[in-house]
């Protein structure tokens, strides 16, 4: 029978006498590896500790840089064990630039029609971002094949698709998949919003990428509740750990 030893931290608040659990961290430290392990074990071999130093607490181990610049004193790097998975945290200027970022633009003007007096813009966009993982990049881009004419099978940048179509000002049409504008309801415009963004919840690409593992979604309610400069991923697989923390870990250390 192989045997696990585990080291565990827990964090106490005692208030009238009367200890609270306030956290627990546990990683195994013999006879197995859990994704925090898994994790110091591969910026150790990166060489991360030449230029980061590492610190310690109940909840999570920070990195910094070893020799700041000024104003580089934040933690480039954050790992929490969490019941779910690892957390890891990068800033958001490290990661934004690697991200593929899909915008959902409704954009029109009532300027150019001569039924309206009153003028009416609205310019309205909903953005969904993603880390397409290198090794699934053939099933990125067989998932999103219908739009190869927007994304051109890249697996970063910026791209526009353009909702005004989702839109008609002619009261007799009954498509359900169109959102009748009437100026005559002040709440027009309100309830438009929400029908953008019921759309873009139900996108065929964007339902594929949220129930696929070729990437990790990531977005501003992923930004990290302690360090709020940085958004945070929670990956259980040991083979993404590899993958995230060993891509982005070699650019924290090249941007250095």
């Amino acid at each position: 029978m192989s045997k696990i030893i585990y080291d565990v931290i827990q964090r106490f608040e005692v208030e009238n006498g009367v200890p609270r659990l306030v956290s627990t961290n546990i990683q195994v430290i013999e006879g197995g590896e859990d994704l925090m392990s898994l994790a110091i074990s591969m910026l150790d071999k990166l060489g991360f500790y030449d230029k980061f130093e590492e610190k310690r607490t109940s909840q999570y181990i920070g990195y910094r840089l070893k020799n700041p610049g000024k104003g580089a004193k934040r933690y480039q790097l954050v790992l929490a064990q969490r019941k779910e998975g690892l957390c890891i945290s990068i800033p958001q200027y490290t990661l934004k630039p690697y991200l593929l970022k899909l915008n959902f633009l409704i954009n029109f003007s009532t300027q150019q029609l001569s039924k309206f007096k009153n003028l009416v813009k609205l310019d309205h966009t909903i953005s969904r971002a993603y880390w397409i993982i290198p090794s699934k990049k053939n099933v990125f881009i067989e998932l999103s094949k219908q739009y190869r004419e927007i994304l051109g099978n890249q697996l970063v940048g910026d791209f526009e698709f353009i909702c005004n179509s989702i839109v008609s000002f002619e009261h007799e049409m009954s498509d359900l998949d169109i959102y009748k504008f009437d100026l005559n309801h002040n709440n027009s415009l309100e309830n438009l919003i929400k029908y953008h963004q019921e759309y873009v919840t139900n996108h065929t690409l964007l339902k594929s990428l949220d129930n696929s593992d070729c990437c990790l979604k990531i977005g501003i309610n992923d930004i990290d509740k302690l360090f709020n400069y940085a958004y945070q991923v929670s990956i259980s697989s040991s083979e993404v750990v590899k993958e995230f923390l060993g891509y982005f870990a070699k650019i924290l250390m090249e941007q250095q």
